[in-house]
Formats: structure tokens, C-alpha cells, sequence
């Protein structure tokens, strides 16, 4: 009776052990999406909140289109400035400013995006338009 049950505490083990090794890519994938999921939520707040500022910037100094460039620049820190691009409009007739800012999002699963054929890359952009004020 004995020899029996520690039989079945061995099998039980192994069967674990295997279903373990069976459902660990699964679990490790899906923690790699969220971890994804949260740095291009966080690159296109920083890349909104960049041009938000440089606009805001530019109704007080519009025709400063460096400084405006600068000002956006300078909230996207902890981004690659390599793949970011800074477009300033200035419209004296519609009294606007917009800055549109675009960047390359590198991800992080990029190798294995690549190896299934897929883009490890997102294209991210956003634009803010704003009243001049004198």
C-alpha cells in the first residue's frame, strides 16, 4: 500500500513538472505583452505631453520655432532623441501654432517579432494646435 502511494506522489511530481514547462512560455508572453503594452503607453503620453508643451510654448513665441523645438524636446528625456522628429507650424492667418511630434518605438520583443515576420517597430505621433496669445 505504501509502495503504491509514493508511486503515485512520483508521477503526480513528474506530471507537475510538466505542466509547468508546458504553460511557463505562456505565462512569460503574456507578462512580456503587459510589460510592452505599458512602454508605448508611456512613449505616446511623453510624445503628447512634448508636443503639448512646445505649442504651449510657442502662442507666447511664435516665430521661435528653435526654442519651441527646444522646449518640446526637453519633456521627452528618456526617449531616443535619434528617432524623434519635431514638426512646428506657425499660421499668422489662423493665429495657430501646432507642433506635431513623431517617433520610432523600438520594441522590446523586437527579435521575436522579426523572427515571425512581423514589424519591431510602431510609428507613434501626435499633434497639438493652439490659439497664438499677444
Amino acid at each position: 500500500m505504501m509502495r503504491r502511494l509514493r508511486r503515485s506522489r512520483r508521477r503526480e511530481q513528474g506530471q507537475t513538472l510538466v505542466e509547468f514547462a508546458l504553460v511557463l512560455p505562456l505565462l512569460l508572453l503574456l507578462l512580456l505583452g503587459i510589460a510592452e503594452f505599458a512602454v508605448v503607453v508611456l512613449s505616446y503620453n511623453t510624445l503628447a505631453d512634448a508636443a503639448r508643451q512646445g505649442a504651449r510654448y510657442g502662442i507666447i513665441h511664435p516665430d521661435d520655432v528653435a526654442a519651441i523645438e527646444a522646449t518640446a524636446r526637453s519633456a521627452t528625456t528618456w526617449l531616443d532623441q535619434d528617432a524623434l522628429t519635431f514638426t512646428v507650424n506657425s499660421d499668422m492667418t489662423a493665429q495657430t501654432v501646432s507642433v506635431q511630434a513623431e517617433y520610432d518605438l523600438n520594441f522590446i520583443s523586437g527579435v521575436i517579432i522579426e523572427a515571425v515576420g512581423g514589424n519591431p517597430t510602431l510609428h507613434l505621433s501626435a499633434i497639438s494646435t493652439m490659439q497664438i496669445e499677444y
